[in-house]
């Protein structure tokens, strides 16, 4: 179980460090100063690596790996997605965004632990 919160969490880490890398290189922040503030880029980091410790510590069956990452990528994505509707720019294009990716993350974040690390849950 140890194993399983380090590597979901390490995994949530390095996708909010993709997510933040991502936004800005897809020009979605031109000026990093002006589109993607110190604090957002807090709040997604903090965002999609709370994903990942969820994932690691969760004890929901949901009967298949592939849903509980969907479900647990939305459900925590939720907070960061309604954030995203105080934007001046594409308010509502930046919640549905945020909680599909979410959702892919938590998919990735399931996948990696589950299967590349061998650490899947004990039911």
């Amino acid at each position: 179980m140890k194993k399983r919160i380090i590597v979901a969490t390490i995994c949530g880490l390095l996708t909010g460090i993709f997510c933040i890398v991502a936004d800005i290189e897809a020009g979605l922040a031109k000026n990093v100063a002006e589109q993607l503030p110190p604090p957002a880029i807090g709040e997604i980091l903090c965002n999609r690596t709370l994903i990942g410790f969820a994932i690691g510590i969760s004890a929901l069956t949901l009967g298949h790996w592939l849903l509980h990452g969907v479900v647990m990528g939305f459900l925590f994505s939720t907070p960061l997605a309604f954030s995203c509707l105080f934007t001046p720019q594409y308010p509502v294009k930046l919640f549905i965004l945020t909680l599909v990716f979410g959702m892919i993350y938590g998919v990735f974040i399931e996948f990696m632990t589950s299967f590349v690390f061998k650490a899947r849950k004990q039911e």
